[in-house]
């Protein structure tokens, strides 16, 4: 059987193979330390997650940064605040995000309803980190998307209130067609997207859904 660290290291490797930069950390405080560390003085947006708010990121970042985050600006001001605040993040200096899974092949799923997530994540940035527990850690692209349906996204449904069949029980993706539906477009980022860093940020907790 392979051994947890195993997995790790074959998950690490296959992203520095994909491009991509890689980080491994114990614990989010030691993730959140490390990305105070590297962004400063930049423009930051974040793409809705409850893995950065357990890391209490905007609250790392916004001494040394201007900080955009959409779900944070939706919550003060409504629904053309949120929507504002997404186009404003798509144009800051530095992305951040998590991700619904990655591989140990070295992928990313992203399902996204508004869009203003995956659309961060694939280009405009300086630099775009992805911050994902362990917990987000599948064995491939199938596994990932059978996450996506039978956790990430009812548990996100349910988490904002959605008027949809998942968030009645939380357990499974119905195929819905209804006007709240959060499943909208799924992102596979097979490698890094061209020209500019990306970096994932992996944390050996257990991290937002």
């Amino acid at each position: 059987m392979t051994s947890y660290e195993e997995r790790i290291v074959r998950t690490l490797e296959a992203f520095r193979r994909n491009r991509y930069d890689v980080s491994r950390f114990a614990d989010r405080t030691a993730a959140a330390d490390y990305l105070a560390a590297e962004i400063r003085g930049k423009r930051v947006g974040f793409g809705d997650s409850e893995t950065l708010r357990a890391l209490s990121l905007y609250e790392h970042l916004i001494e040394h940064n201007e900080v955009i985050d959409p779900p944070r600006a939706g919550h003060a001001g409504g629904i053309e605040a949120f929507l504002a605040a997404g186009r404003e993040a798509l144009m800051t200096d530095v992305f951040l995000l998590s991700a619904n899974a990655v591989t140990e092949q070295g992928h990313i799923l992203n399902m996204d309803g508004a869009g203003n997530r995956v659309a961060g994540s694939l280009f405009g940035h300086e630099k775009t980190y992805f911050v994902v527990g362990i917990n987000k850690l599948v064995p491939d692209i199938e596994a990932g998307i059978e996450r996506i349906h039978r956790i990430a996204a009812p548990k996100n449904a349910q988490r904002k209130g959605k008027k949809t069949p998942c968030a009645r029980d939380g357990e499974r993706c119905y195929d819905c067609s209804a006007l709240e539906r959060i499943c909208n477009a799924l992102t596979i980022h097979y490698k890094k997207m061209s020209y500019r860093p990306m970096e994932l940020v992996l944390i050996e907790e257990d991290l937002g859904l």
